[in-house]
């Protein structure tokens, strides 16, 4: 039976339409939430960028953790951090030189309490309007003194290739866009964000189930034992780690999912005559 439910948040809670959480997504995290089934986010975003989901415009949301940064924070819901890493010195000083040695690009740079860029061009803007955020501060990334926590690259395949293997050799990379990278320290991602999650809880990996459509989703979707690819997902290697595929964020495809799946293993099971 499944326990624990695992969500991504951009382009699999929330659209990148509306940029909020469809109701019919709302309707059902409270529904099993009711039936003692634990919920958690799991997203790329750092901390500092999350949305408050206990807002009415994201439906008065309330989940038992929190998975950021690709698995490089794990808090439970009541605040407690479980889990943080940094990005190894080592990699921020050599990625410093490469871009003083090498035709500029946007980098950003997240540390605990803000989110810094070396400059803005036209595809940051364009990701912060899909995404629904504001722009990042532009700030002399060698002038960063507090701890940085995950790295942004504003570029396509082939510069990711390049900077990871001539810059960064002791973190690793996941994208879900393909205009932007995020870095975070070797070892991290959403796979094992969960697995703290759980330990954190003495939950069992059988019983997961999550849902993503994002490259960096990934790692998530193999690790549960249900893995959930929405069907706006455009990454064919999303649709290739998944066992199920959902309809799109904008087509009600959590809610469907989630009431078809439980039909099919119980069709007299209360999950179906829950009210609305």
């Amino acid at each position: 039976m499944i326990h624990s439910l695992f969500f991504d948040i951009d382009g699999t809670l929330v659209s990148f339409k509306t940029h909020t959480v469809p109701r019919s997504a709302v309707l059902a995290i409270k529904k099993y939430q009711a039936l003692g089934i634990k919920t958690f986010l799991c997203t790329g975003r750092p901390r500092v960028l999350i949305q408050d989901f206990s807002l009415p415009s994201y439906g008065g949301l309330y989940f038992d953790g929190l998975i950021a940064q690709n698995g490089g924070y794990c808090e439970s819901g009541d605040g407690q951090i479980i889990y943080q890493s940094k990005i190894d010195m080592r990699d921020i000083h050599s990625l410093l030189m490469y871009l003083k040695e090498n035709e500029p690009f946007p980098v950003s740079m997240v540390t605990r309490n803000k989110v810094y860029i070396n400059y803005i061009d036209q595809k940051v803007k364009d990701l912060a309007t899909l995404a629904g955020m504001d722009l990042p501060q532009v700030y002399p990334l060698e002038e960063i003194t507090d701890e940085v926590i995950q790295i942004s690259l504003y570029g396509d395949v082939r510069l990711e290739a390049e900077v990871m293997s001539k810059a960064i050799l002791h973190s690793e990379s996941s994208r879900w866009h393909p205009d932007f990278t995020d870095i975070t320290p070797k070892g991290d991602n959403k796979g094992t964000g969960v697995e703290k999650m759980l330990h954190y809880f003495g939950l069992p990996r059988k019983g997961t189930m999550a849902f993503g459509d994002g490259g960096n989703d990934i790692p998530m979707l193999e690790y549960a034992e249900v893995g959930v690819a929405m069907g706006n997902a455009t990454d064919p290697k999303v649709i290739a780690a998944a066992s199920h595929v959902a309809p799109g964020v904008d087509e009600d495809g959590i809610a469907t999912f989630l009431e078809e799946y439980f039909k099919t293993l119980n069709p007299s099971s209360p999950l179906q005559s829950l009210p609305e």
